[in-house]
């Protein structure tokens, strides 16, 4: 079987992680664990009342710091014997948006994302990132259902 590039998607929502187990098992495949942050703009006229500014620049580095080492954590957790590659994307709006063009824009073969229900209904529905994918990319979607307990 020919290996596949398998873009595999965590929040670090132990729900995520379901599709973490799920890749661990696919070996002969070249996985890239990606983590999107959502950077948030601070409204100007809040900025002019804080006493440094640039404290926010400096927040937002520690963060991204701190999620790329929590996501060499897991691959190192998940990954024990498969090379993986670990990437944290930072964007202003759509996650979705941003890990459609993280998989074009890297060849990707297949996306895998934990499904996860909402309400009474939830085994009916994914979640809106997962909805928003299925409709925007062109890149098979493996979607995990959320684990039962």
């Amino acid at each position: 079987m020919e290996s596949k590039k398998l873009l595999v998607t965590t929040d670090f929502s132990d729900v995520s992680f379901g599709a973490l187990s799920y890749a661990a098992k696919m070996k002969e495949n070249q996985i890239t664990l990606l983590s999107i942050l959502q950077t948030g703009n601070v409204p100007p006229d809040l900025l002019k009342q804080m006493p440094d500014p640039n404290a926010i620049q400096g927040y937002r580095e520690k963060v991204l710091e701190q999620t790329k080492e929590k996501l060499e954590s897991i691959a190192n957790q998940f990954f024990t014997d498969t090379n993986v590659k670990t990437d944290v994307v930072v964007c202003d709006e759509d996650v979705a948006a941003e890990i459609c063009t993280y998989a074009k824009n890297n060849a990707i073969d297949m996306i895998v994302m934990t499904g996860q229900g909402r309400g009474a209904l939830g085994s009916l529905f994914v979640g809106s990132t997962v909805q928003k994918v299925l409709r925007m990319t062109s890149v098979p979607v493996l979607v995990i259902p959320k684990a039962t307990e």
